[in-house]
């Protein structure tokens, strides 16, 4: 089953007191767990903290709450496609035209709502120290991406094998918050749009660029994530939505075994 998710709409501008960051009448996809009253949203727009042009729609990008619609199931095998199919050439011509980013591989490009199954390996805040400038390079926890690794296997400890999620800083639930904390043995599910990482690249051969990981592309940012009912080493199946509960609620259950897994 496909999950059918909200459309939200765009940030305020920065230096409007408004505590609610999204024009009235959208909603987030995470909309009944999200946290108002945000500094960050209120300090902070769509368009992140530069006036260029090309660095606007980057952020915009990293910043799509607006996808609605059915998610489309992955696979780990996806990631190495997309990488595999933008060349030099689309690289170059996305600085300016994140167009080109469109269904690059069939029917999936940036924008495009997915679902991935994977295995949770690290999750921190990230650039706390100096901010990232799609967060208007403030800095702190409450102002960052929480970066997510996901490997394809419950035993893969080489992040160069994994693929990356964020979950924005905007309205962000608080028991999302705890996730860097957490260790989580069962398969997780992530949910979002699909997002071209340009200022990066990565794993190949010998080269081990920073962050590590098998493609740039990531699901970016995270509208659900979800933890697999069954206890390891059964799986879940990515589409089947009876098989998977939210995080928040994953985090609440009253279950010695889950409990022990946290």
């Amino acid at each position: 089953m496909k999950i059918v998710l909200a459309c939200v709409c765009a940030l305020l501008a920065p230096g409007l007191a408004s505590a609610d960051a999204f024009v009235p009448g959208c909603d987030v996809p995470f909309k009944a767990i999200a946290t108002p009253n945000l500094g960050i949203d209120q300090q902070c727009s769509i368009d992140g903290g530069s006036p260029e042009a090309a660095k606007k729609a980057e952020s915009n990008a990293k910043n799509n709450f607006c996808v609605k619609g059915s998610a489309t199931p992955i696979q780990y095998a996806t990631f190495t496609q997309l990488e595999a199919a933008v060349m030099e050439p689309q690289r170059k011509a996305a600085k300016t035209d994140r167009s080109v980013l469109k269904n690059v591989a069939g029917n999936l490009g940036e924008g495009t709502l997915v679902q991935f199954a994977g295995f949770l390996l690290d999750a921190h805040v990230s650039n706390i120290g100096k901010g990232e400038l799609v967060n208007c390079k403030i800095g702190g926890q409450l102002f960052n991406d929480i970066h997510i690794e996901l490997v394809n296997a419950p035993d893969e400890d080489d992040a160069c094998q994994g693929v990356t999620a964020e979950m924005s800083p905007h309205l962000r639930p608080e028991t999302w918050t705890a996730l860097p904390s957490m260790t989580i043995k069962r398969q997780v599910r992530v949910t979002g749009p699909l997002f071209f990482d340009g200022s990066h690249r990565a794993c190949h051969g010998t080269v081990r660029p920073s962050p590590n990981r098998i493609s740039v592309w990531e699901i970016h940012p995270v509208y659900q994530f979800d933890v697999c009912k069954n206890k390891p080493p059964a799986t879940c199946k990515v589409d089947d939505d009876a098989s998977w509960i939210p995080l928040d609620q994953w985090q609440s259950r009253d279950d010695p075994e889950t409990d022990a897994e946290k």
